[in-house]
């Protein structure tokens, strides 16, 4: 049995204990079908006060909605309808209004392989959408898939910040 280097049981573990502090988390994949672990839902809210509290100047409402995927073998027809999945589950839960400020929706997927078509379709998905020309925010979709038989971390550019977080993630997992 060919040994990965990186432990997919306990990234998934790493990764759960990353998100539960501050995320509220569904277990199971919503009645999908799809090799959705769970969901990870963030809201941060922040508010501008000019000296009393009944004075507010502005808020801004941020959201996270996290997708966490895993299968052995991540080809490219799984990782699309994931993805689909994710902003389909995702972007109803959006209430753009004035204090809205940004949501972001996120696939990140664990796989002991990833097929090159399945790396290409992740790279090259783009999402983006402004709410009333931006005033009321905007969505944006980051994805991001570890592969863990070649430590390989894969992104499209929203998700670009992401690398960071599994590195991390994955650091501290080095046996």
């Amino acid at each position: 049995m060919h040994h990965l280097a990186w432990d997919k049981a306990r990234l998934l573990q790493k990764l759960r204990e990353s998100y539960e502090y501050y995320y509220d988390i569904d277990d199971g994949d919503g009645g999908s079908g799809l090799p959705l672990v769970y969901r990870a839902v963030f809201h941060v809210r922040s508010e501008g006060y000019v000296l009393v509290k009944q004075a507010k100047i502005w808020a801004a409402e941020s959201n996270e909605y996290a997708y966490v995927f895993c299968t052995p073998h991540l080809d490219e027809e799984t990782v699309g309808r994931c993805m689909d999945y994710a902003l389909e589950d995702g972007l109803p839960r959006i209430v753009p209004d004035s204090e809205h400020r940004e949501s972001y929706i996120i696939a990140l997927f664990v796989a002991d392989v990833i097929d090159k078509e399945a790396a290409n379709a992740i790279r090259s998905r783009k999402y983006y959408r402004s709410f009333r020309l931006g005033l009321w925010g905007w969505a944006a979709l980051r994805t991001a898939a570890v592969g863990l038989e070649k430590e390989l971390i894969v992104t499209n550019k929203a998700g670009n910040s992401l690398v960071n977080f599994f590195r991390k993630l994955l650091r501290s997992e080095k046996v």
